[in-house]
């Protein structure tokens, strides 16, 4: 019996352990799998801006939620812990495109028509802002009161090159004033003579030296020059046509630049009419080769 009694003694505190062990693994366990659901939004992200001063980023898409906290479309996101600051404005409408201006701040582009503390729906809350298809929101949260180019169709694609910001979309009208599918606006909120003129929408723009490249669906550029899916246009004046000219088959839906080369991506199969790609090309700035 003494045995027996030993035998228990010896047993209790090794089941305790075997308890305590599997509690630490089913814990460890859970904190894995709430690290895989991080950030955790309930839609889709269409934007991801670069990082502002202290790396933090703005991330827009068509979500409502970053886990229990109603962010509406767009969402401050914490440069290392991925922590989402819930009380930046929100939004009415999906955000496509989004970009620092390097003052803790950032301008966006979409759908949306109101920006407010509680947006969800019409522009009518004593804080709620008007805003059409493209707003900059300051460091402090703030909406800007000089800067709304007031667009009337989506904006896609948004560069900030100095003074300028370079918005693209399926839109018209700026400001009242007709640019169709590409239009520069300054920090200051005056839009610019800046005019490509393209003949459908255009869904990415990057902006390197004196060129912006323009990447989408449209195939004329200034009324009656041809450019198939993507140009480049000069950065002063009005917009100057240059002799870049991939010629691809079908959308493009991404572009950067780096060094000589111009990096495209969409939905093409063909560049320079000849040259098969499959969804993803380089061509050199001159234009030479692919």
């Amino acid at each position: 019996m003494v045995r027996n009694r030993n035998f228990e003694r010896r047993l209790v505190p090794a089941v305790i352990a075997s308890i305590v062990a599997l509690l630490s693994f089913a814990s460890v366990a859970q904190a894995i799998e709430r690290i895989s659901v991080i950030p955790g939004f309930n839609g889709p992200v269409n934007a991801i801006s670069e990082p502002d001063s202290n790396g933090t980023r703005y991330l827009g898409g068509e979500f409502t939620l970053f886990q229990p906290w109603n962010t509406g479309n767009g969402a401050l996101v914490g440069a290392s812990s991925g922590d989402v600051n819930p009380s930046f404005p929100k939004v009415n409408g999906t955000i496509y495109a989004t970009a620092a201006d390097g003052s803790g701040g950032f301008y966006i582009g979409g759908s949306f028509t109101c920006i407010g503390p509680n947006t969800s729906g019409s522009c009518n809350g004593s804080d709620d802002v008007v805003r059409n298809r493209a707003a900059h929101i300051n460091a402090n949260g703030s909406v800007d009161p000089s800067w709304n180019p007031n667009l009337n169709g989506f904006v896609f694609a948004i560069a900030v090159s100095g003074s300028n910001i370079y918005l693209g979309g399926n839109f018209s009208a700026v400001s009242g004033a007709a640019r169709s599918g590409a239009a520069a606006v300054g920090t200051d909120g005056a839009l610019s003579s800046w005019n490509p003129n393209l003949n459908s929408f255009v869904l990415a723009i990057a902006v390197s030296g004196s060129n912006v490249y323009l990447g989408g669906n449209f195939t004329t550029v200034g009324v009656t020059n041809t450019r198939n899916r993507a140009a480049a246009v000069t950065t002063d004046g009005a917009g100057t046509l240059t002799s870049w000219n991939p010629d691809l088959n079908n959308t493009v839906s991404a572009i950067g630049v780096s060094g000589s080369n111009v990096y495209l991506g969409g939905a093409f199969t063909t560049v320079g009419v000849t040259n098969t790609r499959n969804y993803a090309a380089a061509v050199t700035t001159d234009g030479a080769g692919t």
